[in-house]
């Protein structure tokens, strides 16, 4: 878990996951942490609790929907900061939607934001680090990748893009000295804040089947019986930044807590 000394980069870092990521990274030893999100009050919230932490931050504001504005953040964090030793690509939204509505342009703004965005902060950070010769980055996938769930096909389809993504640039980059790993979240409490993501098509009743559970009895069909917190996925991503991961890469980290028994729900289309 020991990042010290390390400069980081962390996009969706104005709240929920990314932000806990950005104070984990700071709170076990990083000394630069830059913040990228699209929400900037909640970023500048981020910051401080990152100096707090005794760690250098930079707030800036960045769409991962517009690789320009990828280009340009990367760019100003390197003319600050020197280098980059982390990244942790956090940033992204979620949706339940009706498969059979979802239209061209909720496709084209779901897949810009998670998979190709990550893919250009990916790119960036890489040549940075090859550079150096060292560095790791983490993905963010999500279990809907790997186990198919009513109304998450879009999802499956970025976020299944981005586990394989991270295998290929894993394996591209190895002997360059960079190491690329993924973390597929379960169910976690996300304290989100700020920005408002597009939202999905709604959903269609399921025929022949009884109505899905609300989203409030979510937590007891996981294997545990509660949700996840936002500190133990953060943990696990600043496990993957150090130097104790210096074996892994290409792999994908499953932190579920052991799986489901089910996971129909009943859920507004816009889940964070």
């Amino acid at each position: 878990m020991n990042v010290s000394g390390k400069t980081a980069v962390v996009t969706g870092s104005a709240s929920g996951l990314g932000r806990e990521t950005a104070i984990s990274l700071a709170r076990n030893g990083a000394v630069r942490v830059a913040c990228l999100d699209i929400h900037d009050a909640g970023n500048a919230e981020t910051a401080d609790l990152v100096r707090a932490q005794g760690a250098e931050p930079l707030p800036l504001h960045m769409d991962l929907g517009n690789v320009g504005e990828i280009k340009a953040r990367f760019a100003e964090v390197l003319a600050t900061f020197g280098h980059i030793d982390a990244a942790a690509f956090v940033g992204g939204y979620s949706w339940k939607a009706e498969s059979l509505d979802v239209t061209e342009a909720q496709w084209d703004t779901f897949v810009n934001v998670n998979l190709r965005g990550t893919f250009f902060c990916c790119q960036e950070a890489l040549k940075a680090m090859t550079e150096r010769g060292s560095g790791s980055i983490v993905t963010i996938s999500a279990d809907a990748a790997f186990f198919p769930m009513e109304g998450l096909a879009v999802q499956a389809a970025a976020k299944g893009g981005i586990a394989q993504m991270t295998k290929t640039l894993a394996l591209e980059n190895a002997r360059r000295g960079v190491r690329v790993n993924c973390v597929s979240p379960g169910i976690v409490h996300v304290k989100k804040s700020g920005w408002v993501t597009p939202a999905g098509p709604p959903q269609r009743p399921v025929p022949n089947l009884p109505p899905a559970p609300p989203v409030a009895t979510l937590q007891e069909q996981t294997a545990r019986g509660r949700a996840l917190t936002e500190r133990e996925i953060a943990d696990t991503i600043v496990f993957l930044c150090s130097d104790a991961a210096s074996g892994i890469s290409g792999d994908t980290l499953f932190v579920n807590g052991g799986g489901y028994f089910s996971l129909r729900y009943d859920a507004p289309n816009n889940l964070k």
